[in-house]
């Protein structure tokens, strides 16, 4: 089943992740953005000295001031913007001065790895739209550690004469984020988000593949003809970010400002923004990325699994765990010492949330990360998938960081029935170790001639739910059901309607016939109960209320066909963010968590199945303000674009400044001059999967959007158009090409 299955390739190398920060409000007292309504925090930035009436002489030069911040762990200097102030959301595997992501090996079937192929040390790539520029992340919730996404429009693996590539179909989504990644309880101010990794995975039908004519590569012709044949449906590339480092200009790009605390960061931001004030030169601009980790697998991707989220026999953290020491062996899971200077966050969100903590003088206990089993009986080999299992031992705020794994002992592998746990497997610390994580990607086989439950083992694997052990102690425990959606991240107009489709498994097998109880949860992960303020109402399904830890909420249950999959119909209720988390069941209704902030289980967005929801500001009376003005004024431009300035560009102006190197959105008449680029870059069509979308954010509601149109309208026709309306633009109008 999909990377689980043979051929594998695998590859390794590092990650470049360039957001813009400034609407992330990480710092608790530097509450900037208000991301329900996509503008400005004004109740916070009043007492700031900042209003609406001073905004653009004030805001910017308070953003950038080195200021101290006593509410966060650990306390310290910090600037409002964040550590990207001028980041453009590119995704980019690196490729600097040796520093690179490549192939770096295979395998065919079990125990036939492949070490000298003409595919391996060919670089791994991630492009935007048509192969030009980079992919971008966007949070579907900016505020969030839980909602990230990469708009691409090209992978590519090897040249064409060699290797392959393909076009999006589907968008990636943060999947297993793991907030305690790193083994360490220690927060370092550069390091917002150090401990936290990702799992990202898309999916390329067979036929969009750009196979080579007559490739030399033994991996790329198995693969080719593995693909090619039933169940399989195209291709599969699965990958973790982890271990994350920032502040790194000049080791892993060659940005001539190479700030190394919040202190450089603000003198370099200060003789930018004096550039740009005293002549418009934004030469001075410069992005400051983070830079991840990479370990990842392309292998088969097989009908009846979606695309961009593992599936297969799902193991969730049960118990917390503590190793028997406090750090790595020194045996072969421990690779030869090595730079280990590019890591970066896989959600790029500044949250860092440390793990669970026993007492200090005692080791800290934690969640293992998920994990995804795959049994073949017709091969008989298991293969386990730990690539967001096992932590590193880390050192947040230095490099080379310790990629180390944590010595958590032999984790055994068994399977949990009426007669306990019985053990199948010891995989010891030399098999989930550094060296071999790294070389293939933290999938482990397993040969059932291997295991303790020998002749037994099959029908022992049929009997009940997997698990991991450590020291006797439960970490992991397979869930029977699981379910996943490709809409991870969702957007819905005021008084609009949308839906989505959720597959369920059983034992990792697709599942007919199968109910899956949908509830709804607000930003902070709580359970929104009945008498709260929901953000989406359920409009298809059994809808009912149930009550669970003592909060009523409402739900909807749904079905799934005889495919495995069932619709979800959601409606915009009000503006903000919400979690629709799916539990899937047999029987009777499941309790189900009252929050998804739990360290463990369906509790945690770790292990939990979601999507998130935006539901975007309520705008729809927008355009016809927008018209009355204008009606109103009898024509006066100034008044027209202050209205389409205050009400709607602003906040991108002030937030996201690497625009200034395109157009300024704080002036009319570049404004003007960029009326087709502009009319193209917001379409509602760019917004869906474009990496040229704006704004990048995804957060320009249809009612915004219509009035830039209109605006765009009248400029176009030298703001002579009679009876001006909101219904001006005929169909299929669009402003002639500057």
């Amino acid at each position: 089943m999909s990377v689980l299955s043979f051929p594998r390739i695998f590859f390794q190398g590092f990650m470049e992740w360039d957001p813009c920060t400034f609407n992330n409000n990480d710092w608790s007292e530097f509450q900037t953005y208000d991301p329900v309504n996509a503008a400005l925090n004004w109740s916070f930035l009043k007492s700031e000295g900042i209003t609406p009436q001073n905004f653009q002489t004030t805001f910017r030069p308070w953003a950038i001031k080195l200021q101290q911040d006593a509410s966060d762990n650990p306390p310290g200097d910090r600037v409002p913007c964040e550590w990207n102030m001028f980041g453009t959301h590119g995704v980019s595997f690196v490729k600097y001065e040796g520093i690179k992501t490549t192939v770096t090996g295979g395998q065919l079937a079990y125990n036939q790895p492949v070490v000298n192929d003409p595919l391996i040390g060919a670089d791994v790539q991630i492009s935007g739209d048509g192969g030009n520029g980079a992919g971008r992340l966007v949070d579907t919730n900016p505020v969030s550690p839980w909602s990230s996404q990469i708009y691409w429009g090209k992978l590519a693996f090897g040249d064409a004469m060699t290797g392959i590539s393909g076009p999006r179909a589907f968008r990636m989504h943060s999947r297993w984020l793991n907030m305690n990644r790193i083994y360490t309880s220690d927060q370092s101010l550069t390091q917002p988000a150090a401990a936290i990794s990702a799992c990202f995975q898309t999916a390329i039908p067979y036929a969009e593949v750009n196979w080579p004519s007559n490739s030399s590569s033994q991996l790329i012709t198995a693969l080719q003809q593995a693909a090619s044949q039933e169940p399989a449906i195209g291709i599969m590339v699965r990958f973790t970010a982890y271990v994350n480092v920032y502040f790194r200009n000049g080791l892993f790009n060659g940005i001539k400002q190479r700030p190394r605390t919040y202190k450089d960061l603000a003198n370099d931001l200060a003789a930018a923004w004096a550039a740009w004030n005293n002549n418009g030169d934004t030469s001075q601009f410069f992005s400051n990325p983070c830079y991840s980790h990479v370990v990842g697998t392309l292998g088969v991707w097989n009908a009846t699994e979606v695309a961009s989220a593992p599936v297969g026999r799902y193991l969730a953290a049960l118990t917390l765990v503590t190793p028997p020491g406090s750090g790595g062996s020194a045996d072969v899971g421990r690779a030869s010492a090595r730079p280990a200077r590019a890591e970066a966050r896989a959600t790029l969100l500044t949250k860092q949330v440390s793990a669970v903590a026993a007492p200090a003088a005692a080791p800290l206990a934690v969640p293992l990360g998920p994990l995804v089993a795959n049994v073949d009986y017709s091969t008989e080999v298991i293969s386990l998938d730990l690539n967001s299992t096992m932590p590193e031992n880390g050192t947040p705020g230095e490099e080379p960081s310790d990629l180390t794994k944590t010595d958590f002992g032999p984790l055994t592998l068994g399977v949990v029935n009426g007669n306990g746990f019985n053990p199948v497997y010891a995989i010891s610390y030399d098999q989930y170790g550094q060296l071999p994580y790294e070389l293939t990607a933290g999938i482990i086989d397993i040969p059932f001639q291997e295991t303790i439950s020998g002749s037994n083992t099959a029908a022992l694997l049929q009997s009940g739910t997997l698990a991991i052990q450590v020291n006797g102690t439960t970490a992991l425990l397979e869930a029977q059901y699981s379910a996943q959606t490709d809409s991870r991240g969702l957007y819905v107009d005021e008084k609009k309607h949308t839906g989505f489709v959720v597959a369920a498994y059983n034992f990792g097998t697709i599942s007919p016939n199968t109910t899956v109880l949908v509830a709804q949860y607000d930003t902070n992960l709580a359970l929104i109960p009945t008498n709260g303020s929901p953000i989406i109402s359920f409009s298809n399904g059994d809808l009912q209320p149930i009550t669970s830890g003592g909060v009523t909420t409402n739900v909807t249950i749904v079905t799934t066909d005889e495919t495995g999959v069932a619709n979800v119909e959601i409606d915009w209720v009000a503006p903000g963010f919400a979690e629709l988390a799916f539990y899937p069941y047999s029987g009777t209704i499941p309790p189900i968590p009252t929050s998804l902030g739990g360290p463990t289980g369906n509790g945690s967005f770790t292990y939990a199945y979601y999507t998130t929801v935006r539901a975007l500001p309520a705008d729809n009376r927008v355009p016809q303000h927008f018209v009355d003005v204008w009606n109103k004024a009898k024509g006066n431009q100034t008044e027209a674009w202050n209205f389409v300035y205050l009400h709607i560009l602003y906040v991108y102006d002030m937030l996201f400044s690497v625009m200034l190197e395109y157009v300024d959105l704080g002036s009319q008449s570049a404004f003007a001059s960029s009326i087709s680029s502009i009319w193209n870059a917001i379409s509602a069509t760019s917004a869906v999967e474009s990496t040229y979308a704006m704004p990048i954010t995804r957060d320009l509601s249809a009612g915004k959007r219509l009035t830039l149109q209109l605006y765009i309208y009248l400029i176009a026709h030298n703001f002579n158009v009679p009876n001006f309306n909101v219904n001006s633009i005929p169909p299929g109008w669009a402003p002639p090409k500057s």
